[in-house]
């Protein structure tokens, strides 16, 4: 196959292959395939869960090994020991895939590392939490020091002003006040708090918690208490077991009896505050509980620092190893979940699989097996205490060739030569099967961004004709007709070229911004709107608003004896004789007052020329289509209708713009006719034309509607008529329908391949593997290796004339109405072309225009605010509003408009078993 035919109008041919190989190769066959990045393996354990599936111990191990390197990364990004890009220090994507034994040594290397900072983390957090709570308990003493030295009746009032807020106490908390402190049980006013016999309850608790402490305690002791909160500017655990940090008030609570007390307890216990007895006591013994806590709060200090500094060491040496590290488990990971799609065969000592690739990369693949095979069978024989089991091989002397023996698969295809024979096998065969493979367009950075708005749509059906290759030109070109202006397009471009320029620094960086990502992406798709947009521009003759004069006007204005510069007036514009503008829009247009009208008109029109030019060819797609697939009765009942349908409406409408255009009405000395009034006129009253626009006019519109009211019943009853007749037909011969028999048809040839091409490679001696179409089954399977129905077409399923009829009558109304409105559709060009045109002159003349004329220093800044003002509108507004709003119509041009015409968009996308994406 030729490479230069792979992928570029179409899908890459893909095949179907299995791999046979021994378990004691499979992880490295697998990890090799990885870095090819070539197979899109299939389940073949569908049925089973994932713990009934082979490897699951092993895939149990490594997640246990994520787990680790979790809490890993999540303690050096607590202690902020992460400065950089940890991915620069990444080298085991560029080392080979280690062995079983090395992945000993690594898990033991891991465990190692996770079990030291595991250990070091936890004294650091315990410390550290002793050290917090013993802070916490001088807060609580130093506030209760402070209490007792301050007068108690204005700490009440303030007290309950400050922080009691509920409108259902005030009676009560007033009566509490005038009460001056005195004992409710005792009767005695009590002037010394450290004298008294009551004692205080001290602690803290979160401060969102205060209130309903506060609403607690009035309700259940019935005011007989004394509450009082003071905040600490910290943040403290929640409680003793958990890590939870929250801002905290230090409550002291007095309250008599030591029942009412134990129930205060256990109310502030449960709400997770935190009470500390040795808060309790005279001022001396508070003084020493504080010197105590102090010293250790300063020994405890010491050793949390000595502790963290050893942490963080630790984590430091293993930051250099975590990106090579988490980059091995991952991938370990994926091969572990790529071997759990293998079958096992009868010995329970190979793994069968089976996966998607591009037909041109098998010899690639095949040739990589050999080589694997080859190095692991020398380093297996270099290594003396190393053995490993072999198969059941039946070797034949005269040709020293071994098959394999095995009774649940169909292996006899395969054969090696006897520099492989060995107890290492890893093979690799070519299935037949009319499955329908996955669609792969292959795309270089240039075209993956093109391709990308096709895939957004939908992923184009297997082999149909890729719209992608279209769009790397009719895309930015439909943008920039709405966008068409030289300076804005040349800011685009700007941008895109800033990208591009910089594109290795940008696509090494990770995380980046969702909108960023995006631009930068579509980086080369950006690049040519702005491009496209420059030549359009050009073609309008505007730039910022304005016209340039490059080339000589073909108008001239006279200037009549009489006129008045001052005054001014209305001048007329005479066409100088055969002179033309050479390319665009003559600059005499600019500031006229039929400027709007003339451009309205052209554009217009130009609307409709691109439409039917963009439907036309999109239609085209749907007749290469139909000739890939041998689909005949599309092309005659589909194509060819649908083509004369569309041609003798819009096209016939396309033709007589251009000849409109090409008449010289000013030298006929006619007004030009209207044309949309003529194309409506054609099909209520056939044969009449008011104002003929060439001669023959009647007729040729009386054949084209003839033409389009015959495409209609032709498009309805055709294509259900001969697939009846083609049905019939089978089931006369003996099958079931009219699919049995194609499928029929296909299996027969593609036996008849399979079986010349094995006959051509028998012939070969140096081949060492054929080509079987031997049916492969799988009891956890749930997909079989061949469909009953067609790969292409609509033809789907069993034989039902009545489906078949509706889905042309539905194909037949949405085909008319669609060439309708989706010709009207493309009108947008022209109405986005124009708004952006006329939002151009309103911000012109609204900013900077108004800086000119005036002179000196306010000339000068009110040239530099102005044009300031102008070009940062132009940027936010113009080019990135107006831009993104010309883009979408752009897409929605080519999704509905344009793929509606051809587009199948029923396949799946080809995703190949590779490590690029892992994120370390």
């Amino acid at each position: 196959m030729n490479a230069s035919n792979e992928a570029i109008f179409r899908s890459a041919p893909m095949t179907l292959v299995q791999f046979y190989v021994t378990i004691e190769l499979a992880r490295e066959m697998v990890g090799m395939l990885g870095n090819l990045g070539a197979v899109q393996f299939r389940d073949l354990n569908s049925k089973l869960t994932p713990f009934q599936r082979t490897f699951i111990s092993e895939l149990k191990s490594i997640d246990a090994m994520i787990s680790q390197l979790t809490f890993l990364r999540s303690t050096m990004d607590k202690l902020g020991t992460v400065t950089g890009d940890l991915h620069v220090n990444l080298r085991a994507d560029m080392r080979p895939m280690p062995s079983t034994s090395e992945m000993d040594e690594f898990r033991t290397k891991l465990n190692d590392y996770h079990e030291r900072i595991r250990h070091l983390n936890h004294s650091y957090g315990n410390l550290d939490s002793q050290k917090l709570k013993y802070i916490e308990n001088r807060y609580v003493i130093n506030t209760l020091n402070n209490f007792h030295r301050s007068s108690l009746v204005d700490n009440e009032h303030d007290h309950f002003d400050d922080h009691h807020e509920n409108t259902e106490l005030d009676s009560e908390i007033a009566l509490l006040a005038t009460r001056q402190n005195n004992s409710l049980e005792l009767g005695l006013e009590v002037h010394n708090w450290e004298e008294s016999n009551f004692n205080s309850i001290a602690g803290t608790i979160a401060r969102d918690k205060v209130p309903v402490l506060r609403n607690i305690l009035w309700r259940l002791l019935r005011g007989n208490l004394y509450f009082h909160d003071i905040p600490i500017d910290e943040e403290f655990p929640v409680n003793d077991k958990s890590t939870e940090m929250v801002y905290k008030n230090v409550f002291i609570i007095f309250i008599h009896g030591d029942i009412l007390r134990s129930r205060v307890r256990k109310i502030i216990q449960s709400l997770d505050g935190i009470i500390f007895n040795n808060a309790s006591g005279n001022a001396d013994a508070r003084r020493a509980t504080l010197d105590e806590i102090n010293d250790r709060i300063e020994e405890l200090t010491n050793v949390v620092d000595n502790t963290k500094d050893q942490l963080i060491t630790e984590l430091k040496v293993f930051q250099e190893l975590y990106p090579d590290y988490s980059y091995i488990v991952q991938r370990e990971k994926l091969v572990y979940e790529t071997l759990d799609k293998f079958d096992e065969d009868s010995t329970r000592r190979c793994l069968v699989g089976e996966g998607w690739i591009p037909s041109v990369d098998f010899e690639k693949i095949r040739g990589a097996l050999r080589k694997l095979v080859k190095e692991k069978t020398r380093r297996d024989r270099r290594s003396s205490n190393q053995s490993s089991e072999s198969l059941d091989i039946s070797v034949d002397a005269e040709t020293d060739t071994f098959v394999i023996d095995d009774s649940d698969h169909d292996v006899s295809g395969f054969e090696f030569n006897g520099e492989e024979a060995g107890s290492l096998i890893a093979v690799v065969n070519k299935l037949s099967t009319n499955r329908t493979p996955p669609t792969y367009h292959k795309t270089n950075k240039f075209t993956a961004a093109f391709q990308s708005i096709i895939d957004a749509y939908g992923i184009a059906t297997y082999e149909e004709v890729n719209p992608g290759l279209a769009t790397i030109i009719t895309f930015p070109f439909m943008f920039a007709i709405m966008f068409g202006d030289l300076g804005h397009g040349f800011i685009v471009l700007l941008m895109a070229l800033y990208l591009i320029v910089n594109e290795v620094a940008f696509g090494a960086m990770r995380n980046k911004d969702e909108i960023f990502e995006m631009a930068f992406n579509g980086r080369y798709i950006i690049l040519l709107m702005g491009i496209f947009s420059m030549y359009t521009g050009f073609i309008y003759n505007d730039i910022f608003s304005k016209s340039m004069a490059i080339f000589g006007s073909g108008w001239e204005y006279v200037f009549p004896d009489n006129y008045d510069p001052q005054k001014g007036g209305t001048l007329t514009a005479t066409k100088i004789k055969g002179k033309t503008y050479p390319i665009g829009l003559d600059w005499a247009w600019h500031g006229t007052e039929n400027n709007l009208l003339f451009t309205n008109s052209y554009k217009m029109k130009l609307s409709v020329l691109m439409g039917y030019v963009h439907m036309n060819y999109s239609l085209m797609f749907s007749l290469v289509n139909y000739l890939y697939f041998k689909r005949r009765v599309d092309i005659i009942g589909n194509f060819i209708p649908g083509f004369l349908f569309m041609t003798s409406i819009f096209g016939y409408l396309a033709l007589t713009i251009v000849y409109k255009w090409s008449v010289d009405w000013l030298g006929t000395g006619r007004q030009p006719p209207g044309l949309l009034n003529m194309l409506i006129n054609m099909f209520l009253s056939p044969g009449t034309v008011e104002e003929q626009l060439y001669p023959g006019q009647k007729f040729i519109q009386v054949v084209l509607v003839l033409i389009a009211l015959i495409c209609v019943p032709w498009l309805l009853i055709y294509k259900p008529l001969t697939l009846k007749r083609q049905n019939d037909k089978a089931i006369k011969l003996g099958y079931t329908d009219l699919h049995s028999q194609r499928n029929h048809s296909m299996m027969l040839h593609e036996e008849e391949a399979a079986l010349e091409l094995e006959r051509e490679l028998n012939n070969d001696p140096t081949d060492e593997e054929v080509e079987t179409d031997d049916e492969f089954r799988f009891p956890n399977d749930i997909e079989p290796m061949f469909h009953s129905a067609a790969a292409h077409g609509d033809d789907h399923g069993e034989f039902n004339f009545g489906d078949i009829v509706i889905h042309q009558v539905i194909h037949t109304i949405e085909f008319c109405l669609n060439c309708v409105s989706h010709t009207a559709s493309y009108l947008r060009l022209w109405a986005l072309s124009l708004a952006h045109a006329q939002l151009s002159t309103v911000l012109w003349s609204m900013t900077i225009q108004n800086a000119f004329g005036k002179t000196g220093a306010v000339g000068i800044i009110a040239t530099v605010c102005l044009f300031a003002m102008w070009f940062s509108l132009t940027v936010c507004i113009l080019v990135l509003m107006e831009g993104t709003s010309a883009m979408l119509h752009s897409l929605r041009l080519h999704w509905v408009e344009a793929m509606s015409k051809f587009f199948e968009g029923e396949g799946y996308a080809y995703e190949p078993f590779n490590f690029k994406s892992i994120d370390v």
